[in-house]
């Protein structure tokens, strides 16, 4: 145990350990863990196995005992007990056979560490009778095994089609039976809270790789080079000629080629429509995909196919928190920040200086920003933003002379 100590008993994880020796002392399932600094979300997040963002959030306790053994070969309470000694810690609650374990098993669910304690929520809480379990089990599964649960989703479903997989097309609608206890194993699976109203439930829908339908999330694009010589390229074509961008839905790119460009396809991707717009009025024929802040589920799985494709994304976003998120979202999926270095900043704050444009002062929490850490520490030095418009010039130039 000297060597679990000496890894895991360090200032950015007390914490963690504090926060779980609570929650299983009270048998709970998942504690709020507080993030008040970078090194903090860094240890957390590697230890845990996902990356952290903000200054808090939900940690499973049957997920984090899992990442232990994995690591270190030990578990939650002995860990506890290794870094605060001889201490009263009640073990998490036994988890008893169930006899639909085996409903799980057929599709390779039952050693999910999420799988037990939801067997036993379903009883208790599901409000599904008895007589159904079985088959909303089975059903429940079907679904789950289609979703993301532990990893970043890499395609995305609609919930309709995922629905499909049941046989009932509406069996995922809000408010079904199905659709609760999924979202109730998903939420056990990412160690959050169980969604409470619609807002939520649609983010942890897309947080497991599912659009909630297949025409409302959209991505602006522009003078995309699609290469297909059938009906839906041919579309798209016809609007780049016609001087005009093309909004894509799921259902758009459900029905697209399978290879959308060619190999070594330079594409910009910005994060405000004014960028798009200004290249749209000046005729620059360069390839624009416009994020309009977070990617959408179906930006992330326009960027995507691009980048398997082969074509090469250049992301460029504000100069404030969500811009910078945005990129690492979009970089994510394939794309490598474009003048988005310390030195673009700086230039940028001299240019505003020499204009006397103000600047809006810089809100919110910090974002790392791994493609070049001086990014993030000038901005927080300088606490002001800059939105994307007053860097348009340099990137019409860019878009004008080619990536």
């Amino acid at each position: 145990m000297d060597e679990v100590r000496d890894a895991l008993d360090v200032a950015e994880l007390q914490g963690l350990w504090a926060a779980a020796r609570e929650a299983m002392s009270g048998s709970k399932p998942t504690f709020r863990l507080e993030l008040p600094d970078d090194a903090t979300r860094a240890a957390v997040g590697e230890l845990y196995g996902r990356p952290m963002w903000g200054e808090g959030t939900r940690i499973s306790v049957s997920k984090l005992d899992e990442s232990l053994r994995n690591r270190f070969g030990v578990g939650l309470s002995q860990v506890i007990e290794a870094l605060h000694g001889s201490v009263a810690v009640a073990e998490p609650a036994p988890e008893t056979a169930d006899e639909l374990l085996p409903v799980l098993d057929e599709h390779g669910l039952a050693g999910a560490s999420w799988a037990v304690p939801w067997l036993r929520w379903m009883r208790q809480y599901g409000r599904i009778a008895e007589s159904e379990l079985t088959g909303i089990t089975h059903a429940a599964a079907r679904v789950l095994t289609a979703m993301s649960l532990t990893e970043p989703p890499r395609s995305w479903t609609s919930r309709a089609a995922l629905a499909g997989r049941t046989g009932f097309p509406h069996s995922l609608d809000d408010g079904t039976a199905l659709s609760r206890v999924v979202l109730k194993a998903a939420a056990l699976a990412q160690g959050i809270e169980p969604p409470g109203n619609e807002r939520d439930r649609r983010a942890l829908w897309e947080r497991c790789g599912v659009a909630p339908d297949a025409v409302s999330s959209t991505v602006l694009t522009w003078a995309l080079p699609v290469s297909g010589d059938d009906a839906w390229s041919a579309g798209v074509r016809t609007r780049t000629e016609l001087g005009l961008p093309a909004h894509l839905t799921h259902l758009d790119l459900d029905v697209a080629p399978a290879r959308l460009v060619a190999d070594g396809t330079a594409i910009a991707v910005c994060e405000h429509p004014r960028v798009l717009e200004a290249a749209v009025r000046e005729s620059l024929r360069h390839p624009v995909i416009c994020l309009s802040g977070l990617p959408s589920t179906t930006a992330r799985e326009l960027l995507d196919r691009l980048s398997g494709d082969g074509a090469v994304l250049h992301v460029h976003a504000d100069f404030d928190w969500p811009g910078i998120a945005a990129a690492l979202t979009a970089q994510r999926h394939g794309a490598t920040p474009w003048r988005m270095s310390g030195d673009d900043y700086r230039a940028a704050l001299d240019r505003a200086a020499q204009d006397r444009t103000d600047l809006p002062n810089l809100i919110g929490s910090p974002v790392p920003t791994p493609w070049d850490p001086q990014l993030a520490d000038l901005m927080s030095t300088t606490s002001r933003a800059i939105e994307e418009e007053q860097t348009l010039q340099p990137l019409l130039t860019d878009l004008r002379n080619g990536l």
